[in-house]
């Protein structure tokens, strides 16, 4: 006895039939539908036109070096959709797996990356182009990345070798994906062109070529191998080319990427102007990623509509640009409208009308904290569209605890950390503070150490190197469970060297039993530079309790801080320790002086109970 299975596609509504063969009347009946209506049996399902796949490839930018922020693992459209490139993931519990599809949660290239990072462009490219599309229109991206790689790490004759005789760390970058980028590439590619249609390919690299006059011909050649593996053809499928940073060491590079359209036929440029940078030389924020990803989806938004293979729906739009970060901030908002016959356009902030009937609008005097900016456009229809919200967020200005930075050779207490609050000076994953302190902030923190930490989180220092040279950090830790650590960077780079001795070590917590015993981990540290920088201390390992971190100089005298004036002398006793604003910071007990285990270079008040002030400055 045998069947056959038949699919239906009725308005969008498969329907299942299957007949025992010796029905031959239904059998007929059946196969005269599926002539009807175009079916398709359940095994042989053509690509959906309605499924647009983009494949986006290059360095560090492209896969995001940005922490990826809880709040942007929430809430991505289902419409929005990624195929896993790495090797299969365990990490966490992961379990994504090679080839498959999943919602675009990111991040979106290798599931588990060494700091935690992996927010790019494509996150708000996907995210844009779904929610600018008709909404029978999904996205499938497929990502492949390595940070610092040439683009020789692309070219199917010089992979090779070139990967002979780079670094340790990018060979581990590549097996990732095999231990060949571009045949994961066009392996998953193949596997997504089985349900979707490629519809355009991105690229952001050329950071490690920066400058090189023949960059363009050598991108030329990458895209020309991907349309052929592929069976593309470049008519239909744009090549979209991201700037590297307008400030930093690279910046010269955009006057090379400039001429790719000159070499590239159907390739576009794609503007890194007023995209946030990072605090290294490098790479973008959160912010700048966002922004990046919004004028990638911009421009293919206009392919689209050009070629006439989508529909965009009309609607009324806001993009902001923080133009002064720190508060009292600024904002420019620029309105754009697609609505034909419109009265007149409302821009609100935060509930509040802000302008009317203006393309761009300058919000000054914005206060610190998260705003959120939308327009309403109001139709001679009667009816009213309204915009998707923008979020912007002004930061309180970062500056140290005691209002000097932090000396190093020297003791850092950790609950000591900037000023500057949440996505700023720190970032805690809620905005409670778990442990007791008295300063009014998110971190988990008492008025000794910190603590409740996950991995992800992090908090700032700023500080000031005396002398060139090498260092080591003793610190003050306790865990009551396995894998606690966290790493270091300075102004944005690692400083504690790896296994291999390149960047990207970790101070390993020891499980002391319990989070109230103490003891102190001695970790070697890369060379440091004389001057003041931002210490940034990243929970790599959950549940790491930090006391204190005492730097000290390799070979040097390390005499730490020491008392230099005060305005009287200070009797023995009980003190209340306040910060020069008047803050209180902590209780002390002097006997003999102030010692310099006590308190950390600055300016302080310290107050009796008989209500007697004393002001120290503690410095070298």
């Amino acid at each position: 006895m045998s069947y056959i299975f038949v699919v239906l596609n009725i308005k969008k509504i498969q329907i299942l039939f299957y007949y025992n063969m010796k029905h031959t009347k239904l059998m007929r009946i059946a196969l005269w539908l599926c002539m009807f209506f175009s079916c398709a049996l359940v095994s042989n399902a053509e690509p959906d036109p309605n499924y647009h796949i983009y494949l986006c490839w290059g360095q560090s930018n492209m896969e995001g070096n940005a922490t990826v922020p809880a709040s942007e693992k929430v809430g991505v459209d289902e419409r929005f959709r990624m195929f896993y490139t790495g090797n299969g993931c365990t990490q966490n519990g992961c379990g994504r797996q090679k080839g498959k599809e999943y919602t675009a949660v990111p991040p979106l290239a290798r599931c588990f990356h060494w700091n935690n990072a992996g927010f790019g462009p494509v996150d708000y490219f996907g995210r844009t182009l779904v929610d600018k599309l008709d909404k029978e229109i999904k996205v499938g991206v497929v990502v492949v990345a390595c940070g610092g790689a040439s683009i020789e790490l692309f070219q199917k004759t010089k992979y090779q070798s070139y990967l002979s005789t780079c670094a340790d760390w990018l060979r581990g970058y590549a097996n990732d994906y095999g231990g060949n980028p571009y045949g994961r590439l066009i392996e998953v590619a193949k596997e997504a062109q089985k349900v979707g249609v490629i519809k355009g390919i991105l690229v952001h690299q050329g950071e490690t070529n920066s400058g090189n006059p023949n960059w363009p011909n050598d991108l030329k050649g990458v895209y020309e191998d991907m349309l052929k593996d592929l069976g593309l053809n470049g008519k239909d499928v744009p090549l979209l080319v991201g700037e590297v940073r307008y400030t930093g060491p690279c910046r010269g590079h955009n006057n090379v990427i400039k001429n790719v359209p000159n070499v590239i036929p159907n390739s576009y440029v794609i503007s890194a102007a007023n995209c946030e940078a990072a605090s290294d030389d490098y790479h973008f924020t959160v912010a700048g990623y966002k922004l990046l990803g919004q004028r990638y989806a911009e421009k293919m938004l206009e392919i689209l509509k050009n070629n006439g293979s989508a529909n965009p729906q009309k609607s009324v739009s806001v993009a902001a640009m923080i133009t002064k970060e720190d508060d009292p901030g600024e904002v420019e908002i620029y309105v754009k409208n697609e609505i034909e016959n419109i009265k007149g356009i409302d821009v609100y902030a935060d509930d509040k009308l802000i302008a009317s009937d203006e393309s761009k609008v300058v919000w000054s005097n914005v206060s610190e904290g998260k705003h959120s900016i939308w327009a309403v456009a109001h139709g001679s229809d009667g009816k009213d569209y309204t915009s998707a919200k923008t979020e912007v967020t002004i930061f309180e200005t970062q500056r140290p605890y005691n209002g000097v930075p932090a000396k190093i050779p020297g003791k850092i207490e950790a609950e000591e950390f900037d000023y500057g609050g949440e996505g700023n000076a720190y970032h805690d994953n809620d905005e409670q503070n778990r442990n007791g302190g008295d300063r009014n902030e998110g971190v988990d923190m008492s008025n000794e150490a910190i603590g409740y930490s996950q991995t992800g989180e992090w908090i700032e220092y700023t500080v000031e190197v005396e002398e060139d040279g090498e260092y080591i950090v003793e610190s003050r830790v306790a865990s009551g469970s396995d894998g606690s650590a966290f790493t270091l960077y300075l102004d944005g780079l690692f400083i504690i060297p790896g296994e291999d001795g390149t960047p990207g070590g970790f101070v390993k917590v020891p499980n002391t039993g319990d989070w109230s015993i103490f003891t102190t981990v001695e970790t070697k540290l890369n060379k440091l530079t004389k001057g003041v920088h931002v210490l940034k201390l990243e929970i790599t390992g959950d549940w790491v309790d930090l006391d204190c971190m005492t730097f000290k100089k390799v070979g040097g005298s390390n005499t730490g801080v020491e008392l230099v004036s005060s305005a009287k002398a200070i009797p023995d006793g009980e003190y209340m320790v306040h910060d020069a604003s008047g803050k209180f910071l902590k209780n002390i007990s002097i006997s003999s002086g102030v010692k310099s285990e006590q308190l950390s270079k600055g300016f302080y008040i310290l107050r009796n109970k008989e209500g007697n002030s004393y002001s120290i400055l503690i410095g070298k």
